[in-house]
């Protein structure tokens, strides 16, 4: 590989006059998956400077730049392969580079480089181009064979042909062709690929081009994914086609790879966008958002489908883009205008990484848009193998795991501004100290008028008035304060003895309760059309030969629970770990279980209260203790059965 990978250097270096000066170029060859990555020059002080070519988003590929960074430093830096160069000083790729750093060829650092597209039909490679003083200057970017170089002259040209001084819109600061190869230079601009489109809005908007809203059918792109979608996928584009056709959209500014790793992002008001590869001067309006949120939520992020598509639901209802869609026209063909990008970018573009996710994707919109086409049922062929009993378990479990995570998903791509602290505080103080005054009263109540008496829905209702009415954040720190009045004034009462792990766990047991209704509330409370899921109410069927697995598994987990609960005593309090298997019934089979699985952990928790005479009245406060616990667990098993039915992470991928 050493060989293959000087042969292509050697391409943008010739050194035809063996007598003539040269400028001997030395790298140390990176691979990723068995694959030339990036050429990486020995004479630098700092890698950090030319692993700023590597925009890595994965988690791992953080970890793995970073740990290059200090690996490079290390005598450990010798387990990599080295190539080195002859170039001549008087080659025209070696005097472009001169021209582009404003050095002499002969003090010129050795540039940094980055591989692509070798192991397809395009070969193209990035160059990285330092000062003097090791500062990053000039990004060069060459086309090798004739895919390449035709995809670098298309870009280059468009590059001339962006609007001067608009913001994201790089410009070309020089171009080399010759028979080899073609090349462009722009300036490199320094920060860090985004991690959600906060500002984003800004770009888009001044993207959007002055002329007046046109017809659909007179975008490039439209006829584009026509040619194709009436093949691949006809009964598809039939029902888009129907939703957007006589549609009109103000044409704006498209990149076609607009994600984070073609993006710098000095600050919000600052991006610079690089790669325009699939750029066009006339575009359709939100392609470039949509592809930002899903293909960083598919590559980057790693989500399932369902995740995918809960994270472009929240930026079609986010303000942000609502007054964008307004601006460009939009709004109404927004959701059709969105499958219609996910055909394109499946079936146009066609990835080398991530299609099929975008394929469920698009079916699981376009089944929650009733946008999905009528196709005949097909019968499942008798013939087909069937898994095995474990196989279909595993299965089982695997998506129980899933959904189960869906619960507690939280969106992370469409940033979201919040007023100040101070602002929330002035607009919300009556609703704070409403909330204030009623922990206040149920805990004196509780210390002068009961005793031995559960309170604790008492106690979860301001955090979950304050989660609707305010926020979250506001839910949370009354469920802060809520959690630990209980145990505390039942030891300052001394109807309980100070026994700090038993009263920590209680608070801790306490505290995980009352957050998972403040959640769950919020979630809800977000949702889409509430009212309307609120009046019309879907049954849902329980599916046991599609879940005999998790069944199993969520009255075992609840067996396990009770029988801790039994023997650890009274004393120790176990209700939010029912809610585990009671989740789990709720989700996969429907409101009904949940409630019976509700009710019978309430009863288990208060029946060993009564056997063991926990209490000097237990008889009397045994009905009370039950009614609380089971109050609390069905609050529960409501708000989580309407979340599943109105939020997409739970949406089957069928037409309804």
């Amino acid at each position: 590989m050493p060989r293959a990978v000087r042969s292509v250097i050697a391409r943008l270096f010739p050194n035809e006059d063996t007598l003539g000066p040269s400028r001997l170029f030395c790298w140390l060859l990176i691979r990723r998956r068995r694959l030339p990555f990036l050429l990486l020059p020995t004479e630098t002080t700092s890698p950090r400077v030319s692993l700023a070519l590597y925009s890595a988003q994965r988690w791992r590929a953080k970890m793995w730049r970073a740990a290059l960074t200090l690996l490079l430093k290390t005598p450990a830096a010798a387990v990599f392969h080295r190539i080195t160069l002859q170039a001549g000083e008087h080659s025209e790729m070696l005097q472009f580079l001169a021209e582009q750093s404003g050095l002499p060829a002969d003090q010129l650092p050795t540039p940094a480089i980055k591989f692509g597209g070798l192991e397809s039909v395009k070969s193209r490679l990035v160059l990285l181009v330092c000062d003097a003083a090791n500062r990053p200057m000039k990004v060069i970017k060459v086309g090798l064979d004739a895919a390449g170089r035709a995809a670098t002259d298309r870009e280059a040209d468009l590059l001339r042909k962006l609007p001067a001084n608009m913001l994201g819109c790089v410009r070309l600061t020089g171009r080399l062709v010759t028979p080899q190869i073609s090349a462009f230079a722009t300036d490199y601009f320094p920060g860090e690929s985004p991690g959600d489109d906060i500002g984003m809005e800004i770009l888009f908007h001044s993207w959007i081009n002055p002329e007046p809203a046109v017809a659909m059918e007179s975008f490039d792109t439209w006829r584009e994914l026509e040619a194709e979608a009436v093949v691949v996928a006809p009964a598809a584009w039939r029902v888009l086609r129907a939703a957007l056709a006589g549609s009109r959209v103000r044409s704006t500014l498209y990149h076609g790879d607009f994600a984070p790793w073609n993006i710098r992002a000095v600050n919000s008001q600052n991006l610079q966008v690089f790669d325009w590869e699939r750029g066009n001067l006339r575009g359709f309006p939100g392609w470039d958002w949509f592809h930002f949120i899903i293909q960083t939520a598919i590559l980057a992020r790693r989500y399932s489908a369902e995740r995918v598509a809960a994270e472009v639901e929240e930026l079609l209802v986010s303000p942000r883009f609502q007054k964008y869609a307004a601006h460009a026209g939009i709004q109404s063909v927004a959701k059709p205008l969105l499958l219609a990008y996910l055909l394109h970018h499946r079936w146009v573009v066609q990835p080398l990484e991530g299609g099929k996710m975008v394929e469920e994707v698009y079916a699981i919109l376009a089944a929650h848009w009733n946008l999905a086409p009528d196709l005949a049922d097909k019968s499942r062929d008798p013939a087909a193998a069937r898994p095995g009993l474990w196989s279909d378990a595993r299965k089982q479990l695997q998506t129980a795991s899933a959904q189960l995570a869906n619960v507690f998903w939280e969106p992370t791509l469409t940033a979201t501004t919040r007023p100040p602290v101070l602002v929330q505080v002035k607009s919300s103080w009556p609703m704070a100290l409403f909330c204030s005054l009623w922990l206040a009263e149920v805990a004196s109540m509780h210390y002068f008028y009961t005793q031995h008496v559960m309170l604790l829905p008492f106690y979860v209702f301001p955090c979950l008035l304050a989660a609707w009415k305010m926020n979250r954040t506001w839910g949370l720190l009354f469920a802060c304060l809520a959690a630990p009045l209980d145990p505390l004034v039942a030891v300052a009462k001394g109807t309980i003895p100070w026994q700090p792990d038993v009263i920590g766990w209680n608070i801790i047991m306490r505290f995980i309760s009352m957050q998972i209704c403040v959640f769950l509330a919020d979630r809800v409370r977000l949702q889409e059309g509430l009212l309307n899921q609120i009046l019309v109410r879907r049954q849902r069927p329980a599916d046991f030969a599609g879940n005999w697995a998790v069944m199993l598994l969520s009255w075992l987990l609840f067996f396990i629970i009770a029988w801790g609960d039994i023997f650890t005593g009274p004393r120790v309090s176990f209700l939010p770990l029912y809610l585990f298997p009671i989740i789990l019934l709720t989700l996969f089979f429907n409101v009904y279980w949940g409630t019976f699985a509700a009710m019978l952990g309430a009863f288990v928790a208060s029946m060993d209260e009564y056997a063991s005479k926990y209490n000097a009245n237990a008889g009397e406060v045994f009905g009370w203790n039950l009614t609380m616990r089971f109050l609390m667990l069905l609050m529960v098993v409501l708000l989580l059965d309407r979340l599943r039915q109105g939020n997409i992470l739970f949406s089957p991928r069928t037409k309804k």
